[in-house]
């Protein structure tokens, strides 16, 4: 499988009494096969959503729908684990070799997000 490598340039401004800048160029390679995988997910995902939400206003059973609903959770929580899968064998892999800690503590910010 072929591999693309991409630059991202991150800069945060944030609404305060002063503005601050934070610049980091970074590259990261993910696999564009698994990328397509996990966008897939995403996208059975929506189409689920937009039938438990005709269920809804064709009056279906609320158990019914509740199921759907943690079915539709599942599939979300499965992209989640995939999307993180593909960034920890490939852009965090390559954020220790660079030594790029603050990357490794984004994502560790956003693992915590995740798992909520």
């Amino acid at each position: 499988m072929s591999a693309e490598t991409s630059k991202h340039k991150h800069v945060h401004e944030h609404e305060h009494e002063h503005k601050h800048e934070h610049a980091h160029d970074h590259s990261h390679t993910h696999d564009p096969a698994e990328i397509k995988k996990i966008i897939n997910r995403i996208s059975r995902a929506e189409g689920h959503l937009a039938s438990i939400k005709q269920m809804l206003i064709n009056g279906q059973d609320c158990s019914d729908v509740l199921i759907q609903l943690a079915a539709v959770r599942s599939e979300i929580n499965n992209a989640g684990k995939a999307l993180l899968k593909e960034h920890l064998e490939h852009c965090i892999v390559e954020a220790m070799a660079e030594n790029d800690q603050e990357s490794v503590t984004k994502m560790n910010n956003a693992i915590d997000m995740f798992m909520k």
